[in-house]
């Protein structure tokens, strides 16, 4: 198994929150044609094209284990890790071991794996649900509590950029009318790794409650490049993971988050490549609003 061979290092480096590349799976299927597709490429963020590659740059890093974060109603963890996918995969000369919770890949003598996290806006704000079965999904847009009940107790619930205040980015904790009682139903509080002005001051305030509530702090790049992976990640030393079997070890590292078993690397994603992030966003929605009055 290959998840016995990562038991071999001393630490396992962890992010869970990395949405890989918003415009990759839009990349994939476009080419240019003209000038308003070309337009539309000029703003999408250089992404992956493959599993595969993916795995290659994963390798680059420091990382071990990085869960892919589905937003709301996409599915691109299980876009990403399907079989046509994985088949690429193993001709790229990668070894793979698929799992209800994990895809395992190994080139040479390293291994990593991939999970899933889920990224789901309620009412109130995000919330980031990670260590979670492929193809389980979660309701939009309904109070935090429902929402909450959703995840079983070995699912990871984390208040992702909690004290963030954007419009359609809220934390679950910058709408809170009670912080003691809502940071109780939280396993942790993010330490978010982007760097614009809303999200670093909310980082401070993050940094500061988790202490006044006693909650773990965990570090995640909440990535939506190829180069933010591996920036920001925590750290688990192997004696508190249990590597007996997939769902052991999914449980481990969910208990020593619990339990503040773990250390963080914290470096936050340059500014230029926030902004370029939301202004490829704006594009495409001003565009898509385009091509909708014009069907009418």
């Amino acid at each position: 198994m290959l998840l016995e061979q990562l038991a071999k290092k001393e630490e396992l480096n962890i992010d869970f929150h990395n949405h890989l590349h918003t415009g990759s799976e839009l990349r994939q299927k476009q080419k240019p044609k003209g000038f308003k597709e070309w337009f539309k490429n000029l703003f999408l963020e250089e992404g992956f094209s493959s599993l595969a590659g993916i795995f290659d740059r994963v390798m680059k890093t420091r990382l071990d284990v990085l869960y892919i974060t589905n937003s709301n109603e996409d599915t691109r963890y299980e876009s990403w890790t399907s079989e046509k996918q994985l088949k690429e995969a193993v001709k790229a000369g990668y070894q793979i071991e698929k799992g209800e919770y994990y895809i395992f890949a190994k080139k040479g003598e390293r291994v990593i794996a991939l999970g899933k996290s889920h990224e789901i806006a309620t009412t109130r704000g995000h919330i980031l649900f990670s260590g979670i079965k492929r193809g389980k999904k979660f309701s939009i847009q309904k109070p935090l509590e429902e929402t909450l009940k959703e995840a079983n107790d070995r699912e990871l619930k984390i208040a992702d950029h909690p004290y963030a205040r954007l419009k359609g980015q809220n934390g679950v904790m910058s709408t809170s009318e009670n912080q003691e009682k809502d940071a109780k139903k939280v396993d942790a509080f993010e330490r978010n790794g982007n760097f614009c002005l809303p999200f670093s001051l909310a980082n401070l305030k993050a940094v500061k409650n988790s202490e006044k509530y006693d909650k773990p702090l965990i570090a995640n790049s909440d990535g939506h490049h190829p180069r933010d992976i591996g920036k920001t990640y925590n750290i688990f030393n192997h004696k508190y993971l249990d590597y007996t079997s997939e769902k052991a070890f999914r449980d481990s590292i969910n208990y020593s988050v619990r339990n503040n078993n773990f250390e963080y690397r914290f470096k936050p994603i340059p500014i230029w490549r926030v902004f370029h992030h939301a202004m490829m966003i704006g594009v495409h929605y001003i565009m898509g609003k385009l091509e909708k009055s014009k069907d009418k």
